[in-house]
């Protein structure tokens, strides 16, 4: 397949950011041996100088490894080092973002559902504590501090499920996204009805799994993350109206 060269605004940036793009629509998978590289710089049309900068870069993202002599592979193992290009990749990809938020979808409806089947008295009471301390905090105008405190809550409300594969892949998903969590949380109080909205919702999964109302808890929880990704959609419309690549994303949903 015949390539256009890629402008020369940066080369090597350009090349990253292709192959990048590649790796995230799934052209090249988990575990896939990329193209020779004379082949890669052929298609691109580029320099193999310049495309073996691209590929130092990507290694360093954690998303290829390269073997001397053996080519370069798609990484297939996400390691504790691969937080930091994770979370480049998700600040640099939309789509990545509404991944996100289907995951903790499926894994938080699930969390508030078991929560209010299994939830003992002392699950409830500190349920109960971490809310009062996120109402605290929300008054103070401390993103950072309120994105902590909101998590501690949906912590309390996955430990009281009492289902430890969950509760640690939920404590794995919120360490990693602990900064993107607090960017949700700024896009939502921007607009004072979402901010008001938002917290209601965290009161009333609360109260729904207190009462052990499996079904309205697992119910809010999803509103909750819909309320996220709807705020996100409004802000992509308002930053980036005329981007195609934005347009056809939003158009999928």
């Amino acid at each position: 397949m015949t390539k256009k060269p890629i402008e020369n605004l940066s080369v090597t940036d350009a090349v990253t950011e292709k192959i990048e793009s590649m790796i995230v629509d799934g052209t090249f998978k988990p575990g896939d041996t990329l193209p020779p590289e004379r082949q890669l710089a052929r298609n691109f049309a580029v320099s193999r100088a310049s495309l073996r900068q691209a590929l130092s870069v990507l290694e360093y993202r954690g998303l290829i490894l390269s073997k001397q002599g053996g080519g370069n592979y798609v990484c297939d193992v996400i390691k504790k080092s691969f937080s930091d290009p994770l979370l480049d990749l998700i600040k640099r990809h939309h789509e990545l973002k509404f991944q996100v938020i289907e995951l903790r979808q499926t894994l938080e409806c699930s969390a508030a559902f078991y929560a209010a089947e299994r939830a003992t008295t002392e699950d409830r009471i500190i349920i109960r504590k971490r809310l009062d301390e996120l109402k605290a905090i929300v008054t103070t105008n401390k993103p950072a501090e309120e994105a902590r405190a909101d998590l501690e809550l949906h912590l309390a409300i996955a430990d009281a499920a009492h289902n430890v594969p969950l509760s640690l892949m939920l404590r794995n998903i919120y360490s990693l996204l602990l900064s993107e969590i607090e960017e949700n949380l700024c896009l939502v109080h921007q607009t004072n009805v979402n901010s008001v909205k938002l917290h209601g919702q965290h009161h009333e999964m609360v109260e729904l799994i207190i009462a052990g109302d499996s079904e309205g808890a697992r119910r809010v929880v999803n509103e909750h993350l819909e309320l996220i990704r709807d705020t996100f959609i409004e802000n992509l419309l308002i930053s980036e109206p005329s981007n195609e690549k934005t347009r056809a994303l939003l158009n999928q949903l």
